[in-house]
């Protein structure tokens, strides 16, 4: 039997040992489930998916669907509830036709309760009503015989909303009108006895702006008089 070096069977048992090690390191490493410093990315169209017990996506983020175009994904973000219902979306249901993300909450019905306005700015919804402006003149409530343009009613509110819904009564003879003015400036179109006035239209000033509401009426000929009362002020989405 050929004499084998000492030094040879050292290098042999030390060699099985590192492998032992590595073996049992293997093992027993704990799950990669924590980060302490640095970052995860998903990219490339990927996505990150958290789902409940029985399967169901709970969060969805990255790709979502509809893709924007056929080479085109969306990326954005989907939270349900732990009982499949929507709550949370950041994404477009219509790139064609809207390409801006709005954020949208919905109700467990799937209404959507809370929305920034993806075409402009500021909510979408709710609809928020602005306080209905106050009279004026005391001394003639919600009435005028005044020819040239006179405020009846007047208040401020905050603007929250890119557009505005405005209903207001008018009786009166004809030739009568009312309008609406906002920080002095016409909004919507006037409008005479007969049916209500009512219009949708924006609002040019800021979001969560100041502004002053006025409610002013005229008659066509003296002697004559008409009335007005607002009936609606809402803010609304564009």
């Amino acid at each position: 039997m050929a004499i084998i070096p000492t030094d040879l069977l050292d290098r042999i048992r030390a060699l099985e040992r590192q492998v032992r090690d590595l073996m049992g390191s293997a093992n027993t490493t704990p799950a990669l489930n924590q980060i302490s410093d640095g970052e995860v990315v998903i990219g490339g169209g990927g996505r990150l998916r958290v789902r409940t017990a029985d399967g169901e996506d709970l969060i969805h983020m990255g790709r979502v669907q509809p893709d924007r175009g056929p080479d085109t994904p969306q990326q954005g973000l989907m939270v349900r509830r732990d009982d499949g219902s929507m709550a949370l979306t950041v994404r477009t249901t219509a790139p064609d036709r809207l390409e801006t993300q709005p954020v949208q909450i919905f109700d467990r019905r799937g209404n959507v309760v809370v929305a920034d306005d993806a075409a402009q700015r500021g909510l979408a919804r709710p609809y928020i009503p602005y306080p209905l402006p106050r009279p004026v003149d005391t001394a003639r409530w919600e009435a005028t015989g005044n020819t040239s343009w006179t405020t009846l009613y007047s208040g401020p509110a905050i603007s929250q909303h890119p557009r505005l819904y405005a209903r207001i009564a008018v009786r009166g003879p004809a030739g009568a009108e009312v309008r609406l003015v906002v920080d002095g400036v016409q909004v919507g179109p006037a409008g005479g006895p007969g049916a209500d006035l009512e219009f949708r239209e924006s609002l040019a000033a800021g979001f969560s702006a100041t502004v002053t509401f006025e409610i002013q009426a005229r008659v066509a000929a003296a002697g004559d008089t008409v009335r007005c009362r607002p009936l609606a002020l809402y803010g609304v989405q564009s």
